[in-house]
């Protein structure tokens, strides 16, 4: 079973910006872009300088880096996720508003 009890917090207003974040005791770079013609968020996420992932976007529900096949990738779920139920995608106003990317361990 997985507990999403955590959350990353955003600040919209820096992006584009990088930030470190500490994942199951490994530290992780974030890179947060946001495309404005559009209205949808990607991220790049490098460990110790190497590019991991490079441009996914950001999807309601959908656990980030899902499709990607690589060992240095976090050991936990990150899944944006909507926790008043009101949200249909994600958008500039709504992301770190009500929508949240939530962190799971895997408590097995």
């Amino acid at each position: 079973m997985i507990e999403f009890d955590e959350y990353i917090d955003i600040n919209k207003d820096e992006i584009p910006y990088s930030m470190e974040i500490e994942l199951v005791g490994e530290v992780f770079e974030m890179e947060l872009n946001y495309n404005r013609a559009h209205d949808f968020f990607t991220v790049d996420l490098f460990k110790d300088g190497e590019a991991l992932v490079i441009g996914e976007k950001i999807i309601l529900n959908r656990q980030l880096f899902r499709n990607c096949i690589n060992l240095d990738l976090p050991k936990v779920q990150i899944i944006p996720k909507d926790r008043a139920g009101v949200a249909d995608r994600i958008t500039f106003d709504n992301l770190n508003e009500t929508v949240f990317l939530y962190v799971g361990e895997s408590n097995e």
